[in-house]
Formats: structure tokens, C-alpha cells, sequence
């Protein structure tokens, strides 16, 4: 792997993550969601690191923000970045992305994140579905190779059932499941910018978060 540059400085505020983590965790936890975390010590500690999931509601990024032990910078869709919440986006660092091209700015500011041994959080779909990782843009595969650096598979279990799509507020009480599974590497094309391989990759990449995502949902002891 890649060395990478270490903790530099970043052009965001890494306390507001260590201040706002609890009180979050705690209002998503108790009062929003029953919410049950697994896998946790499979993440790195340190090092570049991709976080990347299937996406079936709007709390799938929030959560991996605030229940990765890590400080996350998730791609999130520039439409997200107005009045309130758009502030707290800025302040927390995450990366706004324009979903109608590709957008090579936002995938510059995640390749420098990760060559400072940062984290970043990506729901390779590009858009909330059912949640069963159909397809996944490039992008994602564009992220790995470059960054050389491992994939932590997110499984998100009934967190579409919280907070549905087109609904306003979320529904309590519901028991909800997040399962970060085993790091893997991707393998390097000979050619890391021809399109066809970095296809491969981002097909590759599907496979193993939705292998991840059918062994989550087992029963225990299946």
C-alpha cells in the first residue's frame, strides 16, 4: 500500500466531530432509532480507509459520521448544502459532490484526504434505492485505485424503515442495524485510467459490499 503523508492539517474542524459526536449518537441512539452496531473493531485505526455502503435512507451518512471511530468525511450531494445544514456540513468537512457529471473537484478533495490518512464515507450507488447495491458509479473505483488504500463494506440494515424516502421525520422506535465488515484491497489495473478497468473495480467492489450485505443480514449462527 501507498504510504501517505500523515496528519497534516485539514481545512476543517476536527474537534466539532469529537464535540457534536456524542450528543448526535445520543439523539439517533435513544430518541430517533434502536441502534445496534457491529464490527466496529474490524475498522483501522489509523491509515487511509474507505468507508462505502448501501444507501436506502438519508440517515445512512450521518450514522457512519458518527459511529465510525474514525473522523469521516462523507461524499455528500451538493443539493444538501443550504441554510443550516449546509453550514454544518462545511464546518464538519464533508464534500459536497454535483451527482449530474462527473465531478473530478470532489473526488480530488477525497483523494487528498486519504493521502493524508484520512477516512472517507461513500454510498457508491449515488443516489438512496432499495438498499440491495444494484449498481455503483465509478467513481468509487476511481477513489481506491488512486488512493490505494483499503474498502470497509458497510452494511445498512432497516434504516429505510426509520426514515423512508419522501418522508419528512422519522419514525420511532425502530430497531435498525449498522455492520462495518473485513477491509479489503482492490486490485490495481495496469492502466488505472482507462475506464473499462476502473468499471471492473467499481463491479468487483459491488459484489464484495453486497456479499457483505446478504452475510449481515443472516441469522446469528447461520
Amino acid at each position: 500500500m501507498a504510504p501517505y503523508r500523515g496528519a497534516a492539517s485539514r481545512p476543517y474542524n476536527d474537534v466539532l466531530h469529537k464535540v457534536l459526536k456524542p450528543p448526535f449518537r445520543l439523539v439517533l441512539n435513544r430518541v430517533v432509532m434502536h441502534l445496534r452496531l457491529e464490527g466496529l473493531d474490524r475498522i483501522p485505526a489509523t491509515g487511509p480507509l474507505i468507508f462505502a455502503g448501501n444507501h436506502s435512507s438519508l440517515l445512512d451518512g450521518p450514522l457512519v459520521v458518527i459511529e465510525a471511530p474514525r473522523t469521516v468525511r462523507c461524499l455528500v450531494k451538493s443539493e444538501m448544502y443550504k441554510g443550516v445544514l449546509g453550514r454544518l456540513l462545511r464546518m464538519s468537512g464533508q464534500i459536497p459532490i454535483d451527482r449530474g457529471r462527473p465531478d473530478r473537484s470532489a473526488l480530488h478533495t477525497a483523494l487528498d484526504e486519504l493521502s493524508r490518512g484520512g477516512a472517507i464515507g461513500v454510498f457508491p450507488e449515488g443516489t438512496r434505492g432499495s438498499g440491495e447495491v444494484e449498481n455503483v458509479q465509478h467513481g468509487i473505483a476511481y477513489l481506491a485505485v488512486h488512493g490505494r488504500c483499503p474498502v470497509v463494506p458497510v452494511a445498512c440494515i432497516d434504516t429505510g424503515r426509520v426514515l423512508p424516502r419522501g418522508a419528512r421525520w422519522p419514525r420511532r422506535s425502530v430497531h435498525a442495524r449498522m455492520v462495518f465488515g473485513h477491509p479489503f484491497e482492490v486490485e490495481i489495473p495496469a492502466n488505472p485510467r482507462s475506464r473499462r478497468a476502473l468499471a471492473a473495480v467499481a463491479e468487483d467492489i459491488r459484489i464484495k459490499i453486497a456479499d457483505h450485505l446478504a452475510q449481515a443480514r443472516l441469522p446469528p449462527g447461520s
